[in-house]
């Protein structure tokens, strides 16, 4: 797991969560702020006797108040949180979400929120999230919730 670029974790966000979208969908507002940070795991594939790296999950936290909260300060935002079909189920979510978490920590911390799709909410609540209102619909996207928790320097997972 690593810090990576916004142009990294671009791809695969869109190939999970947009497919059917224009590719400037998965560009966020915020990911080019110097606060953000994006994360992904990586690997290396063989084929062919030609080495490549492929992305397996990413993610991306900005600074960004909660739509219940405009006025905090200290909120960010989790987003495009994606792991690849063949790569699920192997723990890479947890590990970026850890990173990023970390990197709010590191900075500051405050709220962390996100809209959570409804199948991921178990990958949340395992790292502290809670609920916060009912399911809403993301037109094109599907139905989600809003998930948050609070964070500070003694918060770093070392």
């Amino acid at each position: 797991m690593e810090l990576v670029d916004a142009q990294v974790v671009r791809p695969l966000r869109r190939a999970v969560l947009r497919p059917d979208q224009p590719p400037e969908e998965a560009r966020y507002q915020g990911d080019d702020d110097p606060r953000s940070a994006h994360a992904a795991v990586r690997h290396i594939a063989t084929r062919d006797s030609e080495h490549r790296t492929e992305v397996d999950a990413v993610g991306t936290v900005v600074p960004e108040p909660p739509p219940w909260e405009p006025e905090r300060i200290d909120g960010w935002r989790l987003r495009g949180m994606a792991t690849r079909p063949g790569a699920r189920r192997r723990g890479l979510g947890s590990l970026v979400l850890a990173a990023l978490l970390d990197h709010v920590a590191a900075h500051g911390g405050g709220l962390v929120w996100c809209n959570a799709r409804v199948p991921a909410q178990g990958l949340y609540r395992r790292a502290g999230f809670m609920p916060r209102g009912g399911v809403f619909d993301i037109p094109g996207i599907g139905p989600h919730v809003h998930m948050w928790r609070t964070l500070n320097a003694e918060d770093l997972a070392r």
